[in-house]
């Protein structure tokens, strides 16, 4: 047996790397990548070349440091040889370049290294800054509009990401390249950011089919450019929508693809009033024989939706409220309650596997959503830092505070139906 409170605030530390794995796609050609670094003085290139051995499959990891000046990014230009899912420029909260990974190895790490469990694994990452997930050059910041910029801070070191497979018989020459413009201080009118909200709750069962929905509502009037998904190759399906403060959804984006994926433009910029939310869903399909849930490698799956905006709301980038508790709604799109969801969750054996106990979220029904969401936030977030004390080591003592301070939450979930 493991305790619902025990589980969800173990899960808020995954939920916290926010992490972006490759999918398993094929060698492509080496070289061919053309992107001449900008001009003197208006941005500058990240670059990372390696060899990939045949048949291996491998993440790797650069760091660089901003500019003393920082960085007012204004638009983005993105390539990559064949092979890879994605290119990511991560900021860190480094403002020294760091010697040692998070895991105690020391290395140099201005150096091409592997981070083959997820650069998360050993650097720690505060927000993505640039990345594309296809290779004809489709990227996640584009162009902002004049005036608007993503900053960066000065020396702000930053961690350039790519995760290549090589199914080939050679060796594998790979070279990815991105290029941040900039433009002068005096130019900002409005910073932009980055929305990278990511679902923690996906269970797919063996040789079987599931959905994962998640509902996020901004506290401030913002302006979204363009959205991406992200998903891996189990991913059959995805659609988001905008819903207005009346409830109504409209569809914004919707495609089939994992690989090779679309962007949704807006022009005009897709306009979200305070209150008003991105809803969307991944659907997935399992060949494997054995269940796969929400993670940061390839076994794992992902469900997110990524794209710039203005001006910028750092909590409502991943999903948080302006406390930066986690405030997504998650609908479930099976027939459980949400007392029976929740009955799930706390009965089910922690050697079981995420799968499994993600699967008690993701069977609930659609109805109980809202109810089922906010028992989920008020335990992650400790009832809102009501229970921090408690919540040391004394795992019993963290459980009582929680239902304690969670009543109303957990009262209102007892009696949420299916109807």
């Amino acid at each position: 047996m493991r305790t619902t409170t025990s589980s969800l605030i173990a899960l808020l530390g995954a939920v916290a790397l926010f992490g972006c794995s490759s999918s398993e796609a094929g060698p492509g050609e080496p070289g061919g990548v053309v992107l001449e670094p900008p001009a003197q003085g208006t941005g500058v290139q990240y670059r990372m070349t390696s060899t990939i051995a045949p048949a291996q499959e491998i993440e790797r990891c650069q760091l660089f440091v901003a500019p003393p000046e920082g960085l007012n990014v204004n638009k983005e230009e993105v390539r990559f040889s064949g092979g890879s899912h994605h290119v990511l420029l991560y900021a860190t909260p480094y403002t020294e370049m760091p010697t040692e990974t998070r895991r105690g190895q020391k290395l140099d790490p201005t150096q091409v290294h592997d981070c083959n469990d997820g650069p998360q694994a050993d650097w720690d990452v505060t927000g993505v800054v640039a990345g594309s997930q296809s290779a004809d050059g489709a990227s996640f910041l584009g162009a902002l509009p004049d005036g608007v910029a993503l900053k960066v801070p000065p020396g702000t070191v930053l961690l350039m990401n790519t995760h290549y497979l090589n199914s080939s018989a050679e060796p594998l020459e790979t070279d990815a390249r991105i290029n941040l413009y900039t433009i002068a201080d005096d130019e900002v009118e409005t910073e932009a950011g980055m929305l990278f909200h990511y679902n923690p709750f996906i269970s797919v069962p063996a040789h079987g089919e599931s959905s994962a929905r998640m509902r996020c509502t901004t506290e401030n009037d913002i302006s979204i450019v363009r959205i991406q998904s992200h998903m891996h190759r189990r991913g059959v399906g995805y659609v988001a929508h905008k819903v207005g403060a009346d409830g109504k959804m409209t569809e914004l984006y919707a495609h089939d693809r994992w690989e090779d994926v679309p962007s949704q433009e807006f022009a005009p910029h897709l306009e979200l009033k305070a209150g008003e939310a991105l809803d969307y869903r991944c659907d997935f399909k399992n060949a494997e024989a054995r269940d796969v849930a929400q993670g940061l490698t390839t076994r794992d799956e992902m469900c997110m939706l990524i794209g710039p905006y203005f001006p910028r709301s750092e909590a409502y980038e991943n999903c948080a409220n302006e406390q930066d508790d986690l405030a997504g709604t998650w609908f479930g799109s099976g027939k459980s309650t949400c007392a029976e969801a929740l009955s799930c969750m706390n009965e089910t054996p922690a050697d079981a596997g995420d799968a499994a106990f993600y699967g008690c979220i993701v069977n609930s029904c659609e109805s109980v959503g809202p109810q089922l969401s906010e028992v989920i936030t008020c335990q992650i977030s400790g009832a809102y830092g009501a229970c921090d004390e408690a919540c040391g080591p004394d795992a019993e003592a963290c459980n009582d505070c929680i239902l304690r301070e969670c009543a109303a939450e957990i009262e209102a979930c007892e009696v949420a139906t299916c109807d």
